[in-house]
Order: C-alpha cells, then sequence, then structure tokens
C-alpha cells in the first residue's frame, strides 16, 4: 500500500471552537487530524461539483443568449467574460471580523 505524501497545515482557531471541536473529537473518538480531512476532502468535493455547475450554467445561459440575439451562425459573438472557476469570491466583510486572507489555489502546486 503506497503511502500519500502529507503535509504539516497550521492555522489560527478561537480558543472556544477548538475546545468544542476537541471535545466533540474526544467523544467520538477521533483525532483532530481525521475530522479536519475528512472535513476538507468533502468540502473540494461539494465546492468542486458547485463551481463546475455553475460554470455549465453560464455557458448554457450565453448559449440562450447569443441564439435570442440572432448571433447563431454568425461571426459575431457576444462579450463573455465570466470569473474564472479559480478567482476569489467577494470577501469585502472579512476585514470586519479581522479574518485572514483565504489562499487559493489553481491546481498545479503541491499544498
Amino acid at each position: 500500500m503506497r503511502m500519500e505524501a502529507i503535509q504539516l497545515t497550521n492555522f489560527n482557531v478561537p480558543i472556544a471552537t477548538r475546545k468544542r471541536f476537541d471535545a466533540i473529537c474526544h467523544a467520538s473518538g477521533r483525532t483532530r487530524t481525521s475530522v479536519l480531512v475528512e472535513l476538507m476532502t468533502n468540502y473540494v468535493l461539494q465546492e468542486g461539483k458547485r463551481l463546475v455547475e455553475r460554470q455549465k450554467e453560464l455557458g448554457d445561459l450565453d448559449k440562450r443568449f447569443q441564439e435570442s440575439l440572432g448571433l447563431k451562425g454568425s461571426n459575431r459573438q457576444m462579450d463573455v467574460r465570466h470569473r474564472s472557476v479559480h478567482s476569489p469570491r467577494q470577501t469585502w466583510g472579512d476585514n470586519e471580523f479581522d479574518l485572514p486572507n483565504p489562499i487559493y489555489s489553481d491546481g498545479r502546486e503541491d499544498w
């Protein structure tokens, strides 16, 4: 069996949240690491599906707009500029809560 490469990851968590999390992990007989890896994996799967579906919906919408404008079969193209799947979300409220800036991956690097 091949061992997957791992890397230590540290991040700040409010103390009360960490204490509650530790208590629940202890009660369920699981380690912090196992729970966090499961949560991160589920997030990656769910958010990845959501982003793919969003891009598909935007593409379908563009196609319908082009058809309704009579551009189908024309050399003229509607100017379509969607956010990249990898672009950050609006984070205007983060400064209010003194949250760290999110880290985004383009998928080409090891974490």
